[in-house]
């Protein structure tokens, strides 16, 4: 046991002097402060556009007015035209775009809202869903006392002065608007479904979302540079000096390392980005995708022929996971075989899990890698 710590002692020293694992180390929080320093930039806000045309009814303004001049973590701005608008959300300078129609009003208190105003996304926008929530607060909002007075004086069989009606309602929507909103916006932890206040929702700019996915990736990496290593330590005969039994921990251990090491500097950079909550949840996380990790760098040692081939598989899988799992972009509505190719790409068990994916399908996962990669040293298919 204590050649065992002081072989892994020996390898971590190793893995240190090398300037291309060091370097993956690096650029991970590198990559953090760069994007520490594109958040503090206007571009890093969350911005949504409205175009009103001209001579709308005064439903259509009050809304738009609304959601310009409200605090919400999406800042919405008024464009002059259509063309504007779709070239602000092409561009990327808007998330998503609203185009209102000039008889809003008329079209709600007819109940023929379907389709009443146009929303133009581009097939990469993450965030459509969570800004319309704020368009759909706004617009009730500022519609509650025209839709109740319009049901009470035509619907409901029951006659009413008008103007009292309207005082009475007001006076009750103020009421209620002293004890809190008639329709709001909640934000809830991932983890403890506890409610996060809007001020905490604002503190992690969208623009932080890629750094997680950016980690898996790091991640990935620096599993394969292990796996790499290993190819050369196993061609300078370094592993026949333990015995044979405790080769396949050794090998595994040599693989589990680097992978570690890049998973502690990615946990650190989640961290301090704001994106973990729960720290504790993070580290667990964080384990059974160093543990996936390693079980898949496992079978590729025992099924790839050679080092060189590792190193042209490298660059490949990179740029596939990059285009394909959801690290910037989520391609799968723009290229739907891109839902079929991720499958197959490591960083996406991790990133599954923020979409909502149950964590024991990323335990699963790694025991499943670990168990075959396993089976196949027991039976004999190795290279050490």
């Amino acid at each position: 046991m204590k050649r065992m710590g002081m072989w892994l002692l020996l390898m971590t020293k190793r893995l240190m002097k090398k300037p291309s694992f060091v370097i993956i180390l690096v650029l991970l929080p590198a990559i953090l402060i760069l994007y520490r320093f594109i958040i503090r930039q206007d571009s890093g806000t969350l911005r949504a556009c409205i175009y009103v045309p001209d001579g709308s009814d005064r439903y259509a303004e009050e809304v738009a007015d609304s959601l310009v001049k409200a605090d919400y973590a999406a800042v919405f701005y008024r464009v002059d035209s259509e063309d504007d608008l779709y070239s602000d959300v092409i561009a990327g300078r808007a998330e998503v775009g609203y185009i209102f129609p000039k008889d809003l009003g008329q079209r709600i208190l007819k109940k023929n809202w379907a389709g009443s105003i146009t929303m133009v996304v581009s097939d990469t926008s993450h965030y459509a869903t969570f800004v319309n929530e704020y368009v759909t607060v706004e617009l009730f909002s500022n519609m509650t006392e025209d839709v109740l007075t319009d049901y009470l004086m035509n619907r409901s069989g029951l006659e009413f002065d008008e103007e009292e009606l309207r005082k009475t309602i007001r006076d009750n929507l103020e009421k209620q608007e002293e004890r809190g909103p008639v329709i709001a916006v909640h934000y809830r932890d991932f983890y403890t479904n506890e409610e996060i206040s809007e001020e905490e929702v604002k503190a992690e700019n969208y623009l932080t979302a890629p750094i997680r996915g950016t980690v898996a990736l790091f991640v990935m990496l620096a599993g394969f540079a292990g796996l790499v290593f290993w190819f050369q330590d196993n061609a300078e005969g370094r592993f026949k000096v333990m015995s044979y039994e405790k080769r396949p921990v050794i090998n595994y251990g040599s693989l589990l390392l680097p992978t570690l090491l890049a998973g502690i500097v990615g946990l650190v950079c989640i961290l301090i980005s704001g994106l973990g909550r729960n720290p504790f949840a993070e580290i667990g996380l964080m384990l059974l995708y160093c543990i996936f990790i390693a079980g898949v760098c496992e079978l590729l040692r025992m099924i790839v022929p050679s080092v060189n081939a590792i190193c042209a598989a490298i660059p490949i899988v990179a740029i596939a996971s990059y285009l394909c799992c959801p690290i910037i972009l989520d391609l799968k509505k723009t290229v739907p075989v891109v839902t079929y190719l991720r499958k197959i790409l490591p960083p996406n068990y991790y990133l599954e899990i923020y979409n909502g994916t149950p964590a024991w399908a990323l335990a699963l996962a790694a025991a499943v890698v670990t168990a075959i990669a396993a089976a196949m040293e027991f039976i004999g298919v190795r290279k050490a």
